[in-house]
């Protein structure tokens, strides 16, 4: 792949999808992903996000999502041409242990970024602001800037 590939969108933005509790979140949310499932932008999400987000979704909020639903919006996903998937290698993580030493990150934001670097995506839709630490990855919080 050349050139810059579509931004990432960090699990955070799934998760909050689905968030009854955090009204202005889940709509920012859903604006960006209906956004893509309507080709009207093109974003790109790891198989880490996906994973990632089964687990919050079921063993990290109050009221757990059912499996059903889970798997149901993950083929969605999957299964829709407009979402550039990416994947990591055995290569991306030993590149993300060098970035978690650097840059002092938890493995799994460290795994993140480097699977990110390696497919030229630049930017990540997140409120984590963590990702900044590393140069190549731009970082928005679509909670604090108007989409």
């Amino acid at each position: 792949m050349t050139g810059e590939a579509p931004p990432l969108i960090d699990t955070n933005i799934l998760v909050y999808l689905f968030d009854e509790n955090a009204e202005y979140k889940r709509n920012i949310s859903h604006q960006l992903v209906a956004g893509c499932f309507k080709s009207e932008e093109r974003y790109s999400l790891s198989y880490q996000n996906l994973a990632e987000f089964s687990v919050v979704v079921t063993e990290k909020v109050a009221d757990s999502m059912p499996s059903e639903d889970i798997q149901r919006f993950i083929h969605s996903v999957i299964s829709f041409q407009g979402w550039n998937i990416v994947h990591y290698t055995g290569t991306t993580i030993i590149h993300a242990h060098e970035i978690k030493e650097q840059h002092k990150l938890h493995f799994w934001d460290a795994l993140l970024a480097a699977t990110m670097l390696e497919n030229h995506i630049q930017t990540i839709y997140t409120e984590d602001a963590h990702f900044r630490k590393i140069p190549g990855i731009n970082v928005m919080n679509p909670y604090e800037t108007q989409l």
